[in-house]
């Protein structure tokens, strides 16, 4: 059914894939982003007087002009472990004698790999900032559209007490503003230049290895400094806030496919997928593969974390397994932005189905409110047996709670004017507006 994963499937590309970041994780995209950092390391050493300027500008043209097919390089790929000596040998290949003898003068394989990698990441997670925020200018439109549209909180699968569609939206929103300080804090350590020879002590550039080091990370706008063959905390760290990252949205899309459900009806998507004999459905496509997404990038952390543990100074069988679990991280990530935006463009918001859920058990969720309500007269341990011997009540019979309390007590409790009480007053009108206000100064275009 599927190539490798469906990440890979021609036939479900448009549903679990995106272009830009497969574009990005790709062979073509690996290669080229190789041949540039050794390009680049070449004019580098040569600034520093390692090797001839002339000798460096030849390595740069023809690292910039170099197109070697991938499966030219497979068989040293499959010899060496990695790709970057059949990818030296093409390099020198287009170049003369004496100036192929500089090519990826003292650096070593896991130098170039690295380094591509990182910068191949930076481009990705560009995009996905931007999607990101993206989706945070969604939801707090959203949160703010339904300030004062009540719907039934729900804890443990259960109506709970009444609440404001936007906080619930805003709840759904707020660990995303985190995860955007997350990435902003994480860049300096992630965005790093590989550069250390053999064992990561450069030994090969003797004096100018410091020089070397600072030129190539200023010409790749990487962070210079010591080498991390085996430091893999960055990448790690990495992986954890792209499992941050899908689950928060994994949480939101649990959500929507819980209120989406037939029998609760309050939301619904418009560009749902049918079925061909059931004409009555639509079902939430987009909200069910951010939920597998954000389960498929938590599976992967676990093994990332395993990557930490490396024998001495380079290890073959970490770094492997770092190349099967990065990746699909990356692009899970990407897939469930899209489908993020996607489901936000399309949510359809039924708040008279959220009203009418909010009776359908007669009214016992105002239970809570009407008993704070009545504890000013009466006092909360009065309040709170008159309401529970009401509750009982109503759920055994079809009256509507707050009119069971009026008949025993002579107190009439508005609905209406309670609902508009706990959609806005109080904390939730607060913390909501503290929440968009946020959204708005982290998705502000500078």
């Amino acid at each position: 059914m599927f190539q490798v994963s469906p990440f890979d499937s021609k036939l479900y590309r448009q549903l679990l894939s995106d272009a830009a970041t497969a574009d990005r994780l790709g062979d073509a995209a690996q290669i080229r982003t190789m041949l540039r950092v050794e390009g680049e390391l070449a004019l580098a050493q040569a600034e520093a007087g390692l090797i001839p300027g002339d000798a460096a500008e030849a390595i740069a043209q023809a690292a910039a002009s170099l197109t070697p097919e991938p499966t030219s390089l497979a068989d040293g790929v499959a010899s060496a472990g990695v790709p970057v000596p059949a990818l030296v040998k093409a390099l020198k290949a287009a170049l003369p004698g004496e100036h192929a003898r500089w090519v990826h003068y003292g650096a070593t394989s896991q130098d170039i790999v690295d380094t591509a990698l990182v910068l191949n990441i930076r481009e990705i997670l560009i995009d996905q900032q931007a999607r990101l925020a993206a989706v945070i200018r969604a939801l707090a439109d959203l949160a703010e559209a339904h300030r004062n549209t009540l719907i039934a909180g729900r804890t443990r699968t259960q109506q709970a007490v009444p609440m404001s569609f936007g906080l619930k939206v805003a709840q759904w929103l707020a660990p995303l503003l985190n995860h955007v300080d997350r990435l902003e804090a994480l860049r300096p350590r992630l965005l790093r230049l590989q550069l250390g020879g053999a064992v990561g002590t450069l030994a090969a550039m003797g004096g100018k290895a410091v020089d070397i080091n600072e030129r190539l990370a200023h010409r790749l706008d990487l962070v210079a400094g010591p080498c991390w063959h085996t430091q893999r905390d960055s990448l790690v760290e990495l992986s954890g806030w792209l499992s941050l990252t899908t689950g928060t949205l994994g949480k939101m899309a649990q959500d929507w496919l819980w209120l989406a459900q037939s029998e609760v009806g309050e939301i619904r998507f418009s560009n749902g997928g049918g079925s061909s004999t059931m004409p009555q459905k639509c079902n939430p496509v987009d909200a069910e593969i951010i939920v597998a997404m954000a389960r498929t990038s938590a599976a992967a952390v676990g093994q990332m974390h395993q990557t930490l543990m490396q024998e001495h100074e380079r290890s073959g069988s970490a770094w492997t397994q770092e190349w099967f679990q990065l990746p699909q991280q990356l692009m899970a990530s990407s897939v469930a932005l899209n489908h993020a935006q996607s489901g936000l463009r399309f949510i359809e918001i039924h708040d008279q189905r959220m009203r009418a859920n909010l009776d359908a058990c007669n009214g016992v969720i105002y239970a809570e409110a009407a008993t704070f309500e009545l504890a000013h007269a009466m006092g909360r341990d009065k309040a709170s047996e008159l309401v529970t011997q009401c509750v009982r009540e109503a759920m055994q019979g079809d009256r509507h709670l707050l009119q069971l309390i009026e008949d025993r007590t002579g107190e009439h409790i508005d609905v209406d004017q309670l609902a508009r009480q706990l959609v806005a007053g109080g904390a939730t009108g607060r913390w909501l507006t503290d929440i968009l206000e946020q959204a708005r100064l982290k998705t502000a275009t500078p």
